[in-house]
């Protein structure tokens, strides 16, 4: 995805991005189109876009193990101030543009944003009840007769303790 910032007058200009997440090398997870709005702010000095991606991904619940289809979301902004010389910058989102640059690519930014919009607990729905821990059925499909009792209670110590100081 590929910006060619000499093309727009100095002011903010809006416009969306799309491609193919297997031209992104996004394949795993990812499916469908990347789509970029963007918020492009060109002045004198410097470029800000403002971005909201969108992507499509295939999860599994970590709940309930089915698969889902969901649509993910991320917020990036990046600064691109203009220099003479070819500048290397550890800078979190701020980028340096030479003179003999006349375009920016976004390739790299947006599969590093779309791999962040990943959420760390994938769930179908916040109601999920997942598993039976002791014949796998999924509950929120069926019932099960179970009756699960643990075996182990790791704070039992801690209970005992509590009751030896709360004279």
């Amino acid at each position: 995805m590929i910006i060619k910032y000499t093309n727009f007058s100095d002011g903010i200009h809006s416009f969306q991005l799309s491609d193919l997440v297997s031209n992104l090398g996004l394949e795993e997870l990812f499916v469908g189109d990347v789509i970029v709005d963007c918020k492009m702010d060109k002045s004198i000095h410097q470029i800000v876009l403002d971005c909201d991606l969108s992507v499509n991904a295939k999860l599994v619940c970590d709940r309930c193990a089915i698969d889902i289809e969901t649509n993910l979301t991320s917020h990036f902004q990046i600064s691109y101030l203009f220099s003479r010389d070819t500048v290397k910058s550890d800078e979190y989102n701020v980028k340096y543009l030479s003179a003999d640059q006349e375009k920016i690519d976004l390739k790299d930014d947006i599969y590093e944003y779309a791999e962040l919009s990943i959420p760390l607990k994938s769930l179908c729905n916040e109601e999920c009840k997942g598993l039976c821990p002791q014949c796998g059925i999924n509950l929120n499909e069926n019932k099960c007769n179970c009756k699960f009792e643990p075996s182990h209670d790791v704070w039992e110590p801690l209970k005992k303790l509590k009751g030896k100081f709360n004279n």
